[in-house]
């Protein structure tokens, strides 16, 4: 991104186990902000299950399949994403579905808005990944309570983060494109005494 972002390479402290952590901004094919109209939650779910195969996820957890994955994000909000696909193509075929293809009775289930060139995510990795994040964040990360596919909204270094664990010691946070950088920066000082290696996109 900008020059404040280190170059791959490794820093911190020179453990001879390795790095504690790995840090990379990830650019998502597609990022979607999904918002069910009041009542129509359940007719969302039936859309998208049956047009996408996708799974509307109760509150602090996700679902993925086949590269595409749903988020909770708030009472009766989600973000859905796609790995690949062309630029907003996942917004597309989204509003294809609950917009053009419908009936006038289920036309105004939700709101869709593209998301794909507001936000980014980064992706921590790592056995320390967990220590790490925990230096930001009031959520209790603790295996015991937080594990793959759990998401959580929160805060860490005055940024509002959604926080997901997509699979064992590897985590990502989506964040606002602005506010980006200033997260990265803090994670790779909460990282220093462990140790971290940044890797490209």
């Amino acid at each position: 991104m900008a020059d404040t972002i280190p170059t791959p390479g490794r820093y911190g402290s020179n453990r001879p186990d390795g790095p504690g952590v790995s840090l990379r901004f990830c650019r998502m094919g597609s990022i979607v902000a999904v918002i069910a109209r009041k009542g129509s939650a359940q007719a969302l779910a039936e859309v998208l299950g049956q047009r996408f195969g996708l799974e509307l996820p109760g509150p602090g957890l996700s679902f993925a399949q086949d590269g595409l994955a749903v988020r909770w994000a708030g009472p009766e909000q989600w973000f859905a994403l796609a790995d690949g696909g062309g630029d907003g193509a996942l917004y597309q075929d989204l509003a294809a579905a609950l917009y053009q293809d419908l009936g006038a009775a289920l036309a105004d289930t939700a709101a869709v808005v593209d998301q794909s060139h507001g936000r980014v995510a980064i992706v921590i990795a790592g056995p320390k990944a967990r220590a790490v994040l925990a230096k930001g964040t009031a959520v209790d990360l603790h295996p015991s309570r937080f594990r793959p596919g759990q998401v959580a909204m929160t805060q860490m270094a005055h940024v509002g983060v959604h926080l997901t664990q997509t699979r064992p010691d590897v985590f990502e946070l989506l964040v606002f494109r602005s506010f980006a950088e200033s997260l990265f920066e803090f994670l790779t000082a909460m990282a220093a005494e462990y140790g971290y290696e940044v890797s490209g996109e």
